[in-house]
């Protein structure tokens, strides 16, 4: 029976003919009969690898902006100005006579010389009130300062002892105009030496000087640290110090070259810091105004005290260099250092107007 096939959209019509329905049909399973050209593959494969951007669906992330800096900077502080020490007045710290024996006869000269030590008194005469004729030994040596344990005693000598019978000189008074400081004599045991050293600044202020025996250099033996009064004035006070080696009776002097004290000012200038090691002190120094220079000065007062065995210098710093502006005092203990006597780190330091 014969139907007939509703047509499509979707239908592929055939020719009616036998022979070339099953010509197509042959063509559709036996597939094409030849390979597509080789340029063209390779045309097509490159457009696939060079376009793929063009397909990419990856999208670029867009730059954010840092956020603004809204922190405050941190400020550094003004560095504090260093300032200069000034020493040189602690350079001329020896005070000796313009001559030896200068004011002494030709037989105190030679007695001086030729002293018998084995004599003489041990025990020191203090100064103050002022001694008596009595205390003299031949109207001549005067022993001033006594170590008891090393048996060393350090004596004045007196030029010119006026004649008379009254027994009370009191050396610190007009009374005895006639008096001349002819230097020294130190006694060690049965051994002396003359020294042609000033101490009349000792016997002005009536204070004896300061004594002190110890083995100071650590080389086994003794020396002996006498402190003399030297110069006075409007603002200045000073004494020097002498130590001497006892087996050989010479004598050195401290070297001031490096004195163990950093200082600077305060970027406003109203503030000055003393610094010696461990040590420091701030001193407030307004009311020195304009005053202040890049320079301080040490040597217009010195002086020395005996603590607890130990002797220490005691230097008021000047602030001004004018005599008249001391504003810190420091205190330095006596040291031993690379073959010469120096000062140490200070033990002290403190305001000399509180």
């Amino acid at each position: 029976m014969k139907e007939n096939v509703p047509r499509t959209p979707f239908s592929t019509p055939l020719s009616g003919s036998a022979r070339e329905v099953e010509l197509r049909l042959k063509n559709i399973f036996s597939g094409p009969k030849k390979r597509p050209p080789l340029p063209l593959l390779i045309l097509m494969a490159c457009a696939c690898v060079f376009c793929g951007n063009l397909v990419s669906c990856q999208v670029a992330e867009a730059d954010v902006p840092a956020p603004p800096d809204v922190s405050v900077p941190e400020q550094t502080p003004e560095a504090w100005t260093p300032v200069e020490l000034d020493t040189e007045l602690l350079q001329y710290n020896e005070t000796t006579l313009d001559r030896p024996y200068e004011f002494l006869t030709e037989e105190e000269t030679t007695l001086i010389q030729n002293l018998p030590a084995a004599e003489l008194p041990r025990e020191a005469v203090d100064l103050y009130p002022g001694p008596y004729r009595g205390d003299f030994w031949e109207d001549l040596l005067l022993p001033v300062a006594y170590d008891k344990e090393s048996d060393v005693t350090v004596y004045f000598i007196f030029g010119g002892m006026p004649p008379g019978t009254y027994r009370d000189i009191n050396l610190n008074l007009e009374s005895a105009p006639n008096l001349w400081e002819d230097g020294i004599v130190l006694r060690w045991g049965e051994r002396t030496a003359y020294f042609p050293l000033y101490w009349g600044g000792s016997l002005h202020f009536g204070s004896n000087p300061p004594l002190l025996v110890d083995d100071l250099d650590d080389d086994g033996q003794l020396e002996a640290a006498l402190a003399l009064t030297d110069g006075w004035g409007t603002g200045a006070y000073t004494e020097s110090l002498y130590i001497f080696d006892l087996d050989t009776m010479t004598y050195a002097l401290l070297d001031y070259s490096e004195i163990p004290l950093e200082i600077a000012l305060s970027p406003e200038r109203d503030r000055v810091e003393l610094q010696s090691g461990p040590r420091s002190l701030e001193v407030d120094v307004t009311e020195l105004g304009g005053r202040l220079t890049g320079r301080m000065e040490a040597g217009n007062v010195v002086r020395f005290r005996l603590t607890e065995g130990h002797i220490l210098c005691e230097l008021d710093i000047d602030f001004t260099s004018d005599t008249l502006g001391y504003m810190a005092r420091a205190c330095f203990p006596l040291v031993y250092e690379d073959g010469a006597y120096r000062l140490g780190q200070a033990d002290l330091l403190t305001d000399s107007l509180s």
